[in-house]
């Protein structure tokens, strides 16, 4: 666009403006502006738009890169002079019974026109909350429906969401036919019920099915209010429609209202749903938890003490989830929760067995270690009169016995300090190799270039023993790079032992190649015998050593490395598999 129309159109410099006017339609920014777009945004000026349309009446419709319109603009920045110039123009231009376009109201076409966003006119006014702009426009066309945006979103629950509590109004009242969609399925009713907004009551009236809607979650308005301690909307919602208090979340853990509100602590919440629900303590989560297992998994301790006020209460301390916990049982997990009114509850079974058969005190003497916080809890059941259950008792004797099982990030700093290791015997071997004892021939006979040692025993053994060392580390290396890429627990496990093992083994052949290295070199023999003492002595050690650390690791599992026959590769990968599949075994390793 001309620099000077382009400033003209920035100001609304008429004068100036109309030395272009026969350039008007070529006339564009980069984004595809026209004169008119520029206008619109910049300059509320309905005089200089009834100009530009008097001769140029199709830039009405022109839409710039994005799609939008003239309208969009003057719409986003609040322009009421343009938009009514825009609309006064649109219905003349394009009547709705017009000689030359039977039919067709361009005026309305021009409202409900949708950018690259899926944005009509109204959504830019109501996001911006110009409520003049929103008025006129509604006005203008109240029967369309407006449709949700691409990110779901309509101008009614873009009014609510954001607290534009006339807008809101206006569009429920002027509507016909108001939209109500937002993202992830929720409703202007949705919105309302987070914000606490006084629209509430209006939209349950103008629109009483948003009740029965949920959104992605499965979650309805009353939710939400629950959620956000919100209880005058619970009050709201539960006069009209009591069913609210049962509906169960299906995305979520079947979980109701009641529910989200005692995970929250809710108690003026709690209240109210009970007062028009009494029954919807009933409900029960997907994973067949009550509201007291909530309440002590949540340590919500004020909604617990509440609870256990009820008579019916009785009818859910005992009750058990689909892993047989009693609210007890979830309360030996419990970091803060003060739990003694839920201990000394008369009608607590104290001693109840969960689907592992263990009681809560069992689930505490099982702990290796007991925290300061299990020591408390321990001495409150005994108090109370809670005792071991003794179903498990050769469980417990072979878990107790069993090695503890080492975390991830104990795994991968192990890893890498054996990669280390690792690497450094496969580099001080490989160094080894290629400067072996004795040297090579350089005469011209034809050994020229092979070891001088090379028919020594001794020569041979070195060379077999570096070459095994060598070849062991870069397995132990492979194992541990492994390690590191999987994100599987038991994989790594495996693979930990298997390059520790392997390690351990090139540290050996790499002490021995050391020796006959050194041996193939000495001239004297007595040297060659003391060598051969400390060796002696050092490999007495070996086994025993070697048995010590099979018996801590499960590394005695690589014997089926020997016997394993099975095709495609078996005899490689066979012992892994075994020694994963062996991870959950509770049997004595010895």
């Amino acid at each position: 666009m001309d620099p000077e129309l382009y400033t003209a159109a920035h100001l609304g410099d008429w004068v100036l403006m109309k030395r272009f006017s026969g350039n008007f339609y070529s006339q564009k920014t980069s984004t595809g502006n026209t004169v008119l777009h520029v206008l619109a945004q910049f300059c509320d000026s309905a005089e200089v738009a009834r100009h530009i349309l008097a001769g140029h009446c199709c830039l009405l419709m022109k839409k710039n890169v994005h799609g939008e319109t003239a309208l969009h603009l003057a719409a986003r920045k609040g322009h009421l002079g343009i938009v009514r110039a825009l609309i006064a123009s649109a219905r003349h231009q394009y009547p709705h019974s017009g000689f030359r376009f039977p039919g067709f109201d361009g005026c309305k076409r021009m409202l409900r026109m949708a950018n690259v966003d899926g944005n009509t006119a109204l959504h830019e006014a109501v996001r911006n909350n110009f409520y003049e702009v929103a008025k006129l426009l509604v006005q203008e066309d109240p029967e369309f429906h407006y449709r949700p945006n691409y990110a779901m979103e309509t101008p009614l629950y873009l009014a609510v969401e954001k607290g534009y509590h006339d807008i809101a109004v206006l569009i429920l009242v002027t509507c016909k036919s108001s939209s109500y969609l937002g993202p992830g399925n929720r409703t202007a009713l949705h919105a309302a019920a987070i914000r606490n907004s006084p629209e509430v009551e209006l939209v349950l009236q103008k629109l009483p099915n948003l009740t029965k809607k949920v959104d992605k979650f499965g979650w309805n308005a009353l939710h939400y209010a629950a959620k956000f301690n919100h209880q005058g909307v619970v009050r709201q919602l539960l006069s009209k429609y009591k069913f609210m208090a049962y509906v169960t979340a299906n995305n979520d853990d079947s979980m109701t209202a009641l529910h989200i509100a005692v995970t929250q602590g809710h108690v003026a919440v709690i209240k109210e749903l009970l007062l028009h629900c009494p029954d919807c303590w009933e409900r029960i989560t997907y994973k067949r938890q009550n509201i007291l297992h909530l309440a002590v998994k949540y340590e919500q301790r004020e909604v617990l003490e509440f609870f256990l006020q009820y008579s019916w209460a009785s009818e859910l301390i005992n009750q058990k989830d689909s892993k047989g916990n009693t609210p007890l049982h979830l309360y030996v997990a419990t970091k803060n929760l003060d739990g003694n009114s839920l201990v000394n509850h008369p009608c607590v079974d104290i001693s109840a067995f969960d689907n592992s058969n263990s009681t809560v005190l069992d689930n505490i003497l099982h702990s290796r270690e007991l925290t300061g916080r299990q020591v408390l809890i321990k001495e409150e059941l005994e108090r109370a009169g809670a005792s071991p259950g003794y179903r498990n008792v050769g469980t417990v004797k072979k878990n107790l016995g069993a090695p503890k099982t080492e975390e991830p990030e104990k795994l991968e700093s192990l890893a890498g300090t054996y990669l280390i290791v690792a690497t450094l015997i496969a580099t001080v071997t490989f160094t080894a190799g290629f400067t072996i004892p004795g040297g090579y021939n350089d005469s011209e006979s034809p050994n020229k270039g092979l070891a001088v040692l090379g028919n020594k025993a001794i020569f041979i053994t070195f060379v077999i023993s570096d070459s095994l060392a060598i070849m062991i580390s870069v397995h132990a290396v492979l194992h541990l790079i492994l390690l590191l890429q999987s994100n599987n627990h038991k994989f790594k496990l495996a693979m930990l032992h298997g390059g520790r093992a392997s390690i351990f083994m090139a540290m050996i052949l790499m002490m021995i190649a050391f020796l006959t290295g050194l041996s193939s070199v000495l001239p004297m023999l007595h040297i060659k015998i003391l060598l051969c003492v400390l060796a002696a002595i050092y490999c007495y050690h070996i086994p025993l050593d070697l048995v010590q650390f099979l018996r801590n690791t499960r590394c005695s599992r690589y014997v089926t490395m020997f016997r394993h026959t099975e095709a495609d590769y078996s005899w490689y990968i066979g012992p892994f598999r075994v020694w994963v599949q062996d991870l959950t075994e509770e049997d004595e390793f010895w």
